[in-house]
């Protein structure tokens, strides 16, 4: 009994490493994003107007590589718009199919921004980098905001 206990333990452990063994260490992704916002909140002061919002999304690689593939993308963030200019900043998490995740604040003017990785968990641990984006407004049927935004990044873990 006490070798099956040894074997399974070292297959429980060996699962992991083998899968974060599998992600390059550095890489450059095209990656989207369709975010849904879930809630916000406007308020008018004047010329400015500060919203907050909530968004969830899905986040795919373009390619289909292992990054940024198949990840639930949740964002916090404040948009505001004075004289017609619009500033976007706040933070976002991405979640795996295992449960690891990467961590990000972004910041953008008009249409065209950067997300600055951050940190990350499990097979992210030390996740350092950029992504320039482009987000596109899309039509919702029932009113709520929704956005395409096209990725490309360039990530390391560290060691």
């Amino acid at each position: 009994m006490s070798r099956r206990w040894v074997f399974l333990s070292a297959a429980v452990l060996a699962a992991p490493l083998a899968r974060a063994a599998e992600l390059p260490r550095s890489g450059t992704d095209s990656y989207s994003t369709t975010y849904v916002t879930a809630a916000f909140v406007t308020m008018k002061l004047g010329e400015r107007t500060v919203t907050t919002y909530d968004s969830s999304g899905i986040t795919r690689n373009e390619s289909g590589g292992p990054m940024f593939n198949n990840m639930g993308t949740r964002c916090l963030g404040m948009r505001e718009v004075v004289g017609g200019e619009a500033l976007n900043r706040g933070s976002c998490i991405d979640s795996d199919a295992d449960g690891d995740q990467i961590f990000s604040t972004y910041e953008a003017k008009g249409a065209k921004g950067t997300h600055v990785f951050v940190g990350g968990t499990g097979k992210y641990a030390g996740m350092s980098g950029t992504a320039d984006y482009t987000s596109q407004s899309v039509k919702s049927p029932d009113g709520r905001g929704m956005t395409l935004v096209i990725h490309q990044s360039n990530w390391k873990l560290s060691p």
